[in-house]
């Protein structure tokens, strides 16, 4: 393959420095380089510190983020590499324009100009790689230069190692345009392996410049194959979309790309971009929440702006098209999960941030660093348990990184593959860290998290992200820490395992199979102490894979009946729950396991999926310690019932003491249980409950209200409110609303919606109240209304 340089004269070359340049600078991002607790922080200060301290540490590591990732996110030692890395994207962005716009003038300059800047200014990082990787293509496919081509391939493969959504995006770009080339230009063998090697070499020869070898590179392969399975089930969000706008966005997209433009160029571009295209789609589309389908809509608009300039046929009737498409899909934000219209304000630009990057580095740095230690500082570990484990080595669970540096990197960190407890959302995935656990590589202690800053759906502290139970998360490998790891330390924040010398033999047997379905509540069975799972498998249908592949799978969730009647809820992840979902002991707080009676499984589209559900129950035993998980997690005994007070509304006709009455026309034989269940009118409250807080004595106490509630017909506008509110004769002094829509899987069945506040009671006459508000325009039908009093 002969590489022949593309000729750029003098004048072109200095028009693309210009643009570049003043774009680069005027979209120079903010200079905040500092981390925090949290989820997210902490995965920016584990890639920097990786990176910082040798990438050969984190070899093994199978994650969405690849070893490049912390070019995204640079803390205060990675800055000036990032940016520079950031710069050159945006250089390199200008050139490809100007190349793009194929003659020369001031009125395509100007065209080059815009798009330079505009881009610059909406899109990050990964945004800017697949811009130029598009691009790239474009021009090989106007100059025909092999120059370009394998600039491109090099430009994926660093995709590649940065992360798994850039990776699959500018893979699938890089496969199009090879199968293109191969199918459709020039149908050579020779030259289709010689893009095929040149694409593979590009990837061997970048993972052979960060980590010195290639053992890990088939298993870093395999983990971005099995990241992609089952993420839709695992990670999505399920706001309440306005299918007018997205139709409207779909049906122009097609015509743009399809229908208007019939030509050899339009052609070339609807085959290079499609699968990206609808890999975007999906991934923003899934996990919708703002932030993630803004990078959707950012991809959309520079793939639609490419085409215009690229394909110079029906420029007008493309551009009205295009801008129709990007408008509607941009209303639809405003639907996203965390929507908040500040953050879709984009600042068009100005140099101070550059000015300041260069003038006040030094003292930016030392700010970064002040702010970091001061976010940081809640993390520090007592200072005895400090000093007894400092230099050891150690991993953090489920995912607080935050806490290694906030003990002065005295802790000696050694990664596991899946560095996040959440994102083990298959059985292979969960299989990388039950292997790295037994092995003689695993860290001498596990610092746990307790007092995560996430919260919990039901009020506990086992929780992991999007309402899921932490000890469902990693099903094969929490029984690996559970026989390889044993009790050191616990606080009211921190759970500190040590690893044991020899593993504790454990025995698992399955004790008992059943079938059920959706919606049906099935006794636990009673097996022996130790540790109880249920193995749950359903086949899946072809509406839910037709589904799941266009859109996104439905949600799945567990409801725990407990042995004092409240429900709690989790999200569970299938392929995770075919391992083993935890039932007993339950462990909900630090102090508190409750004994679970029945389970519930429940959907979001029963219509969609098979009825059938299989059941393997599995209890496990660890040597012969009967109450081991317990001691495990330093709970003695089972706390069965924190609950004080309770008192339920079945609207069956009868007055109860602390209720308001309910209006006999608004009663309905549609009920969740007894005879009767109540209508609740759009603009309308509920019977209220009351209760003077004077009964209580002094102190922290957990309040819950919960119903099961129905409507075939409520359009997610979260309007429909469950409320807890506090009074006192001066007024208002607490006021929590649940939105109903996040906890009704399916308004055609009884879903169960709850809400709870910890509060702290310390003043005389106040007056607790609890009521479901339906300030929308849809009926909604409730049953067993409950309030509940519980030590926190």
């Amino acid at each position: 393959m002969k590489l022949v340089p593309v000729e750029l004269n003098n004048k072109k070359a200095l028009i693309a420095i210009l643009i570049g340049t003043f774009s680069a600078l005027f979209s120079f991002p903010e200079n905040d380089w500092t981390f925090s607790i949290g989820i997210d922080y902490s995965l920016k200060w584990a890639f920097n510190w990786l990176f910082n301290g040798g990438l050969s540490i984190g070899e093994h590591i199978v994650f969405p983020h690849g070893p490049l990732a912390f070019l995204t996110y640079p803390t205060q030692e990675n800055i000036v590499l990032a940016m520079s890395v950031l710069m050159m994207a945006k250089l390199l962005l200008a050139v490809n324009i100007i190349y793009l716009t194929e003659k020369e003038g001031w009125s395509y300059w100007l065209v080059a100009f815009l798009l330079t800047y505009v881009i610059s200014m909406i899109a990050g990082m990964h945004q800017l790689i697949l811009a130029n990787v598009v691009l790239l293509y474009c021009n090989y496919f106007i100059y025909k230069r092999n120059g370009i081509k394998v600039f491109a391939f090099v430009i994926t493969a660093f995709a590649f190692y940065i992360k798994s959504y850039l990776a699959i995006l500018s893979g699938l770009i890089c496969a199009s345009f090879v199968l293109y080339s191969f199918v459709f230009c020039h149908r050579k063998l020779k030259t289709l392996l010689q893009d095929i090697g040149s694409i593979v070499g590009a990837l061997l020869i970048l993972w052979l410049i960060i980590f010195g070898n290639l053992s890990g590179f088939p298993r870093y392969v395999a983990g971005m194959f099995h990241l992609a399975q089952d993420n839709s089930s695992a990670a999505s969000y399920y706001p309440q979309n306005n299918w007018l706008q997205l139709g409207i966005f779909l049906v122009a997209s097609i015509a743009l790309f399809f229908i208007i433009n019939r030509t050899r160029r339009s052609f070339f571009f609807s085959f290079l971009v499609l699968l990206s295209f609808f890999a975007a789609w999906k991934h923003g589309l899934a996990r919708e929440d703002f932030y993630h389908f803004r990078g959707f809509l950012v991809y959309v608009f520079i793939v639609f702006s490419i085409f215009v300039v690229f394909n110079r046929k029906h420029t007008f009737l493309n551009l009205i098209v295009g801008a129709v498409a990007v408008v509607m899909l941009f209303l639809n934000i405003r639907n996203t999960v965390n929507y908040n219209e500040k953050l879709y304000r984009w600042s068009w630009g100005q140099p101070t941030n550059f000015v300041e990057f260069v003038l006040h580095f030094s003292e930016l740095k030392e700010k970064s660093l002040e702010v970091t230690d001061e976010n940081i500082s809640s993390k520090k570990l007592p200072q005895a348990i400090h000093d007894s484990i400092k230099g050891a080595t150690v991993d953090i669970y489920p995912w607080e990184y935050s806490i290694i540096p906030a003990n002065d990197l005295e802790l000696n960190w050694i990664p596991r593959p899946v560095i996040q407890s959440y994102a083990s959302y298959t059985h292979w995935l969960d299989q990388q860290n039950f292997k790295h656990f037994g092995s003689p590589q695993a860290p001498e202690y596990i610092i746990w998290e307790l007092d995560k800053i996430s919260t919990d759906i039901n009020g506990g502290s086992f929780n992991s992200i999007d309402n899921r139970y932490l000890l469902n998360d990693e099903p094969q490998t929490i029984l690996q820490i559970l026989k390889s790891y044993d009790h050191f330390y616990k606080d009211q924040q921190f759970l500190i395992l040590k690893r044991r010398d020899v593993s504790i033999d454990s025995r698992s047997s399955t004790f008992e199979e059943n079938t059920t379905t959706w919606g049906e509540w099935i006794s636990v069975p009673e097996g022996d102490s130790g540790l109880l799972r249920v193995k749950m498998d359903f086949k899946k249908h072809w509406k839910q894979r037709l589904k799941s592949f266009f859109y996104k799978d439905e949600q799945f969730w567990i409801y725990l009946k407990l042995n004092s009647g409240l429900v709690h809820k989790y999200r569970i992840v299938p392929k995770n729950a075919s391992d083993g979902i935890w039932i007993a002991p339950y462990l909900f707080k630090i102090d508190q396991a409750p004994e679970v009676k029945q389970i519930m499984f429940k959907c979001s589209n029963q219509e969609t999926i098979s009825q059938n559900i299989n059941l393997k129950w599995e209890q496990t035993q660890f040597g012969n310690n009967p109450g081991y998980v317990l001691n495990f997690f330093n709970k003695m005994e089972f706390q069965n019932d924190s609950m004080i007070f309770a008192s339920m509304n079945q609207f069956e006709g009868n007055v109860l003491n602390h209720w308001s009455s309910v209006n006999e026309s608004n009663l309905t034989v549609d009920k969740y249980s007894g005879q009767k269940a109540c209508v609740l009118r759009p603009n309308s409250f509920s019977t209220t409950f009351s209760y003077s807080l004077d009964q209580l004595p002094f102190g922290q106490w957990q309040i819950g209200i919960d119903c099961w509630v129905k409507s075939s017909d409520y359009d997610y506008s979260n309007q429909v409110i469950l409320v807890l509110e506090i009074n006192d004769e001066d007024g208002r002094v607490l006021w929590e609303g649940q939105a109903v829509d996040g906890q009704l899987l399916d308004g055609t069945r009884w879903n169960n919606i709850s809400n709870f506040v910890s509060y702290v009671h310390d003043k005389a006459n106040c007056m607790l109240k609890g009521y479901l508000w339906n300030s929308g325009d849809n009926e909604v039908i409730v049953d067993d209304l409950r309030f509940s009093i519980c030590i926190p």
